[in-house]
């Protein structure tokens, strides 16, 4: 599923992602546990791989409809 991460970076993710849905009350298996689990891979991948700092960065919850 993640060939780019190894078992190592996949339990820091998994720890980060069960950490900030903890902290905003959700779980991590509901559309907003997987909109921070998107969100803190997104910044995985762009090089903030310390689970405090993915932890920290700001977390958007809101889905924005746009009118057709």
């Amino acid at each position: 599923m993640f060939d780019f991460l190894d078992s190592g970076d996949m339990e820091k993710l998994t720890r980060a992602i069960d950490a900030r849905c903890r902290d905003l009350n959700i779980r991590p298996d509901s559309l907003e546990g997987q909109m921070v689990a998107s969100q803190l891979l997104d910044l995985f991948q762009s090089g903030v791989t310390d689970q405090e700092e993915l932890c920290a960065r700001p977390i958007a919850l809101e889905i924005v409809q746009r009118n057709a």
